[in-house]
C-alpha cells in the first residue's frame, strides 16, 4: 500500500456522523430523483398505486411553486447578507493592517481599545443583518417542507429544491428540513410498492 506524502490526503478514520443525516437524505432523494429509477419504479408500480404518485402532471402545486419563489427570494437576501457581513469584516482587517499593533505595553492597550471600537462600528449591524437573513431563509425552507405532496411534480420540484437549498452554508446548522420531506415521500412510496 502507498503511504501518503500529507496529512490531506487520507481521510480521517473516525469521521464524525452527522446525527441529521441531511446530506445522506438529499443525496439519495435527488439520486432517486434524476436517475432511471425513478422511471422504472413508475413502469413497474402495482395498479393498486395512485397514478397521480407515478405521473408527474407536468407542474407542481401553485402552492409549493410560491413556496419555492419565496425561497429563492430569500436566498439572494441571504447572500446579499453574507456578502455585506465579508465586507464589514473586510474593513475591520484593513484598519488592522493600517494600523499596525505597538510594541509597547501601555501602546497596546490604547490599540486594543481602539481596535474594538472600530470593530463594534462597523461589525455588528452586518452580522444582525446576517442572522436575520438566516432566520428568513430557514422560516422559508421549512415553508417548503410543510407543503403537503400532491404528485410526482411536486416530489420532483422538492428534490430539486433540497438540492439546492438544503446545501446552504450557514452559521447555524441547516438541518435539511425539504430533504426530510422528500426521503420520506420516497419512503412511503417505496412502501407502497412493495405492498
Amino acid at each position: 500500500m502507498t503511504r501518503a506524502d500529507r496529512v490531506l490526503s487520507t481521510p480521517p478514520i473516525n469521521m464524525p456522523v452527522d446525527p441529521t443525516r441531511g446530506r445522506f437524505l438529499t443525496v439519495a432523494a435527488v439520486g432517486s430523483m434524476v436517475g432511471a429509477g425513478t422511471l422504472a419504479a413508475a413502469a413497474f408500480t402495482p395498479n393498486d398505486v395512485p397514478q397521480a404518485i407515478t405521473t408527474p402532471s407536468g407542474t407542481s402545486s401553485p402552492e409549493l411553486r410560491t413556496a419555492i419563489r419565496r425561497l429563492a427570494e430569500a436566498h439572494a437576501e441571504l447572500e446579499k447578507a453574507m456578502e455585506a457581513d465579508y465586507a464589514a469584516n473586510d474593513l475591520f482587517e484593513a484598519w488592522e493592517r493600517s494600523h499596525p499593533q505597538p510594541k509597547s505595553r501601555k501602546g497596546t492597550r490604547r490599540w486594543i481599545k481602539k481596535a474594538q471600537a472600530y470593530h463594534l462600528e462597523v461589525t455588528p449591524a452586518a452580522w444582525h443583518a446576517l442572522m436575520d437573513a438566516e432566520q428568513a431563509f430557514a422560516a422559508a425552507q421549512t415553508a417548503v417542507a410543510v407543503i403537503p405532496i400532491a404528485g410526482a411534480a411536486d416530489l420532483h420540484a422538492m428534490a430539486a429544491c433540497s438540492a439546492i437549498y438544503d446545501e446552504v452554508e450557514l452559521n447555524r446548522h441547516n438541518r435539511a428540513p425539504i430533504a426530510r420531506v422528500v426521503a420520506q415521500e420516497y419512503f412511503r412510496l417505496g412502501k407502497a410498492v412493495q405492498s
